[in-house]
């Protein structure tokens, strides 16, 4: 397997740091029995963690504890959040029938298009795309390839948040790479579940906090 740490003080070997990424986890992903060699991930929403991963010749996988110690932490995060940033990704816009106008962000071969995320507002300006409003916008990043998201700033609202739940969890279920079937609000950089899964049937639902529903409420009512 692929160490870091086999790069590190070779001066004829790559460097790793070009081949480092921030990159979205599903939670799921990390068996327990493995999870205390993966500490330094971060939790950003139910389901979902942000990690470094480092993408060789062979695999995508995460780095560890230990490989994460061998390199300075803000020199390893700023490497591998201006790779992200520099992952191409396609952008592309749908219409719905309704009025509504969702924005993906994918690419059929990118290990990382989900990710974007993570660097979403930069993301979205360098990939050509909309200005995002100060209310924020929902997305889903049901697997690795594929980032769609809409933007609250019209009357829309009601047709996008169900499309991206229909879309989140289909192409959750179809992989490869799952991620989240969930919704998420994304505002300022924090991103929000607005699905719920009942615990014992396991059935998702949409239940937005208050004040994301006020926000829909007006917007439904034609008060951009």
């Amino acid at each position: 397997m692929t160490d870091l740490s086999s790069h590190v003080g070779h001066s004829t070997a790559p460097n790793p740091l070009a081949h480092v990424y921030l990159r979205l986890v599903a939670g799921e992903s990390i068996p327990e029995e493995v999870r205390g060699h993966f500490t330094y991930l971060t939790p950003l929403a139910p389901g979902l963690l942000a990690g470094i991963a480092l993408d060789t010749p062979d695999e995508v996988r995460l780095l560890s504890d230990r490989e994460v110690a061998l390199v300075e932490w803000d020199t390893l995060v700023a490497h591998a959040r201006a790779n992200l940033l520099a992952e191409p990704v396609n952008y592309d816009t749908i219409d719905l029938p309704g009025g509504a106008l969702l924005h993906l962000l994918g690419h059929p071969e990118s290990a990382f298009a989900a990710s974007k995320a993570l660097v979403f507002d930069e993301a979205v300006r360098a990939a050509g795309g909309p200005e995002l409003p100060a209310e924020g916008v929902l997305l889903t990043v049901p697997n690795r390839h594929n980032l769609l998201f809409y933007p609250l700033a019209d009357s829309h609202v009601a047709e996008a948040v169900n499309t991206l739940a229909q879309f989140g969890q289909g192409a959750y279920e179809d992989g490869p790479g799952r991620i989240s079937p969930r919704v998420f609000w994304w505002r300022a950089g924090t991103l929000t579940s607005i699905t719920v899964a009942d615990p014992e049937t396991r059935a998702m639902s949409i239940a937005p906090p208050d004040e994301l529903m006020a926000i829909m409420r007006r917007l439904a009512h034609g008060n951009g």
